[in-house]
């Protein structure tokens, strides 16, 4: 399996996604000059340390929606795209199992989240400590942990959960609609969770909680039902997608 992931870590890397993502990971650079010089544009509230900047900055890119529209658009066009142009086709007699290229093909967009993920948490905290440390808005280099800090990390890893549901969806979408229909549909479920989120009985009990709601219950019971929940809904998309391939005509 970790021939395909490598092959589709190439093919990303061919169509010069990690560059984009290499850009998108220096979206906090803008806040970081914008508090540095005292941009006008750039209003920032209070003071910041470095997990609360760093946090801030990844769930500002969640909540424009960024993230979860690149990524499922990635994750469609790497097994529906291919499928639609023929290519899954041929990558199918090069390999054991359809299995293993389908679970390749998805562990290769998860990889290239975390990636993202990773960097643009470093890159946050680099800014951080070149422009915001020694501002009016931030609070200097301390490396003390406060409750808040761990609810903050809590959810931001919560929220690369969230995306990796949505990576599954879209991938099960593209099966039979194609790419653009599989991202149209994994962001008319997200719109529609964003809704139901609102009610304040069941927002509970929504895959995404964390990722969906501002105001968050941190509570252990809630914390393992929503990594439960968003597991088990990755398990069922993975095994529908296989049967959904392994069923196709080709």
């Amino acid at each position: 399996m970790r021939d395909v992931i490598n092959v589709e870590l190439f093919k990303l890397w061919k169509r010069k996604i990690f560059i984009g993502i290499f850009l998108l990971s220096n979206f906090s650079l803008v806040y970081s000059l914008g508090i540095y010089f005292n941009w006008s544009f750039i209003d920032i509230n209070g003071k910041l340390d470095l997990i609360s900047f760093s946090a801030s900055m990844w769930a500002l890119l969640m909540m424009l929606g960024i993230p979860l529209v690149l990524f499922t658009f990635l994750a469609a066009g790497t097994l529906g795209g291919e499928i639609y142009d023929g290519q899954f086709m041929l990558e199918i007699t090069r390999v054991k199992s359809i299995k293993s290229l389908v679970l390749g093909k998805l562990i290769s967009i998860v990889e290239v989240l975390l990636s993202f993920y990773i960097l643009n948490m470093a890159l946050s905290s680099l800014y951080y400590i070149v422009f915001v440390a020694r501002s009016k808005n931030g609070l200097g280099i301390s490396w003390n942990i406060e409750s808040y800090h761990s609810r903050l990390l809590l959810v931001s890893i919560c929220g690369v959960l969230f995306l990796i549901l949505f990576i599954s969806i879209a991938m099960v979408v593209s099966v039979n609609f194609g790419t653009f229909r599989a991202v149209l549909l994994s962001l008319s479920v997200y719109v529609f969770l964003k809704f139901v989120s609102s009610i304040e009985g069941i927002r509970k009990l929504l895959p995404g909680y964390y990722t969906l709601i501002d105001d968050n219950d941190f509570s252990g019971l809630i914390l393992l039902y929503q990594l439960f929940i968003m597991g088990l809904f990755i398990g069922i998309a993975i095994c529908v997608m296989i049967n959904m391939i392994k069923k196709r005509n080709y």
